[in-house]
């Protein structure tokens, strides 16, 4: 029995909620009549509730309180004003005054017409916590009048009995539909009474049983209106309604900013909730099975009939409408799609319409100090000979040699200036870094196609090949698409994601390439690729080098370039990412630390990709087990969230480098903030 005993122990279990004391049940005119007397006549219902929240939510402290006024002991005495209702009463006053922009109403709310708190002075907070502890007595929270001389602490007061009634329905009160002339028009209730469904609405944390779901409509367009979205009354034109003619759907129109969304059968959850979801994905790499099992053991109150659990499902309807409407927001746009659509339905339309074919609209024209510096035409300093020495590695040290098998003529006609581009159409300079992880979910396993499974699960072929080779016997396994390639800026910012089906080429990043930046003039001064040798050849080789050298250099990151410049003649001469014979003026900056000395620094950074790369890694697993639609959605949703925050943190660090510019500026001009001159002494 014993070992069954500590065997049992092991296992997780939900700890039930600490039991509560019902809501004190006393009638409204007794509560009324207390506050007339002893309270101003001008008290505020704010100031009211306030104190009686205050109230019911420091069960701790009354209980404290409640012993210390009754003795027990011969060496003990009762003290009504004891310390611990004076806490509490200081601590109400004190919130109170901060809440009161009025200055007349501060300090007189707690007091009735005959008090005058500039007589009672320091014995206001005694005023105070005698009347909070008459209101005690007729809320009934003193303990010993409730059990006699017997103490019995108070638990916490329970607030189910004055639970909200919730009723889900549109946030708009006019039509919005302006193809039929009806902006403005109000919107009229749909739902009737009978048909009104009860549901289980999240706010936060909290968990609200019988919601009421309600739609409006507008009498003109007949568009229907709920909380998340907008039903319109137009036959939806999509893939879904072609393939099944009997089938007439209409479209929907997201609500970017809708207050509750729709994440289950029965079941909606404000925006609190959904965000919370998204972060939790976004800062712990956390699936969506994973915060599933993490909300249900710790929001569950153990009895799922009363309080069922949130499933996976749940959880991930909630991240995809998270998601997409997030993105819209930030891309000024409204998601319109079919109504009904299942939520991988629903992944594979956002990606299709907000997606961009992984291109982060918002990073193409980012701009940033870290990631854009000033054009120079002749390098600061010169420091070395060797157009091979790299700086941080090469200053006080011999530069390795080529290796004699490495010797290569091919490429030694370029130009001499080959790491400078020759036209800069704007004064400034660019960098972006591209690089691949080892990622991505299953596809076709026929030759040379890389569609989407037909059966995610079981299946090993794509719609059309499983079509054409169903029956048949076959032996191969459906592969995995080989890796995700981004582009980054230098400051992490990410610029556009694609996956490689079957191997990283050359060719395939060129294409990655040209189908971010189209136009010549829109491309960077320098990609940093860590085969960016490999891709040089490739484009020398191909006659496209021609195409590319007007705007562009190709050049390693640190970390692989001083293994490649012993081996590699192409890569040694024209793509070191930072060199110190100043053949490459921008990308090697002088600045000066603490104590005035000069140093050498790599103008860009070269290993952003990498950097995103560790954090990227972190949701390999997740995204490995996903298909191909839910794959991209998320993927696409992670890296544009991630650029936003990146960004953000740009702006703000470039808005701290002004305020410390301007005051520094301030101190030698010797003006302080008020404007007046500050009287140096010599």
């Amino acid at each position: 029995i014993w070992t069954i005993c500590v065997l049992l122990s092991f296992i997780p279990q939900v700890n039930a909620v600490q039991s509560e004391d019902p809501f004190p049940n006393i009638p409204f005119k007794l509560f009324a009549e207390f506050i007339n007397l002893n309270f101003s006549s001008d008290i505020t219902l704010a100031t009211v509730l306030t104190i009686l929240f205050s109230l019911l939510n420091n069960t701790d402290i009354l209980n404290l309180h409640a012993r210390a006024k009754h003795s027990v002991h011969e060496d003990e005495y009762s003290v009504t004003a004891n310390g611990w209702i004076k806490a509490l009463a200081t601590a109400i006053q004190t919130h109170l005054d901060a809440k009161i922009n009025s200055a007349e109403m501060k300090d007189t709310q707690l007091f009735n017409s005959y008090e005058r708190p500039e007589i009672l002075g320091s014995s206001k907070i005694s005023v105070i916590s005698k009347k909070l502890d008459r209101l005690l007595s007729i809320l009934d929270l003193d303990p010993y009048e409730r059990k006699g001389e017997n103490l019995q602490p108070l638990k916490p007061v329970s607030t189910s009995e004055i639970e909200p009634v919730l009723l889900i329905g549109p946030a708009r009160i006019t039509c919005s539909t302006p193809e039929k002339a009806c902006i403005g028009r109000a919107l009229h209730i749909n739902t009737r009474q009978r048909d009104r469904t009860k549901v289980t609405l999240i706010k936060g944390i909290k968990l609200h049983e019988n919601a009421q779901i309600v739609s409006g409509f507008c009498t003109k367009c007949e568009a229907i209106y709920y909380a998340d979205h907008k039903s319109l009354a137009t036959p939806s034109n999509s893939e879904a309604s072609q393939r099944n003619p009997d089938v007439s759907p209409k479209d929907c129109m997201i609500f970017n900013k809708a207050k509750y969304i729709k994440i289950g059968k029965s079941i909606w959850a404000d925006r609190l909730f959904t965000t919370m979801v998204v972060n939790s994905v976004y800062h712990f790499h956390a699936s969506t099975a994973a915060y599933t099992e993490f909300w249900n053991y710790t929001f569950s109150k153990g009895d799922e009939n009363e309080y069922p659990p949130i499933s996976r499902q749940q959880i991930w309807k909630a991240f995809i409408h998270e998601t997409t409407r997030q993105i819209s927001v930030s891309m000024n746009k409204t998601l319109v799609m079919p109504d009904n659509l299942l939520i991988q339905q629903i992944a594979k339309e956002a990606y299709l319409k907000l997606g961009q074919e992984g291109i982060i609209g918002d990073a193409l024209n980012h701009s940033c100090k870290e990631c854009t510096h000033d054009y120079k035409a002749t390098a600061d300093h010169i420091n070395a000979n060797d157009n091979a020495a790299v700086v941080g590695i090469d200053e006080n040290r011999t530069v390795p040699i080529l290796r004699e098998d490495a010797e290569n003529t091919e490429y030694a006609d370029m130009d001499d200036n080959a790491m400078e581009t020759d036209l800069v159409p704007e004064p400034k300079v660019k960098m972006i870094v591209v690089d691949g992880i080892v990622m991505g979910p299953n596809h076709c396993a026929y030759q040379n196609c890389s569609e989407k499974l037909a059966n995610a699960r079981t299946g090993v072929f794509c719609l059309r090949h499983e079509s054409q080779h169903e029956g048949l016997c076959r032996m191969k396994s459906s592969p995995r698409f080989y890796c995700v390639e981004t582009i980054c800026a230098p400051c992490g910012v990410v610029i556009a994601w694609t996956k490689f089906a079957k191997s990283e080429g050359a060719r395939q990043i060129v294409e990655f390439l040209e189908n971010v930046y189209p136009m010549q003039e829109t491309r960077p001064s320098y990609i940093c690729i860590d085969k960016a040798c490999v891709v040089l050849k490739f484009l020398i080789n191909s006659h496209n080098w021609n195409i590319w050298k007007a705007s562009t250099r190709f050049v390693v990151d640190s970390y692989h370039y001083i293994n490649h410049r012993v081996s590699d003649y192409l890569c040694r001469t024209y793509c070191n990412p930072s060199p110190l014979n100043g053949s490459a003026p921008n990308l090697v900056v002088v600045e000066r630390d603490i104590e005035g000395n000069e140093h050498y620094k790599r103008a860009f950074n070269t290993q952003a990709c990498e950097q995103l790369n560790a954090w990227l890694g972190g949701f390999q697993s997740i995204l490995n087990r996903m298909t191909v639609d839910n794959f991209n959605w998320t993927l696409h949703a992670m890296l544009f969230i991630h650029t936003q925050r990146v960004i953000q943190k740009q702006i703000k660090k470039q808005n701290q480098q002004i305020q410390i510019q301007s005051e520094q500026q301030r101190d030698e001009d010797g003006i302080e903030e008020d404007g007046v001159e500050i009287n140096r002494v010599d």
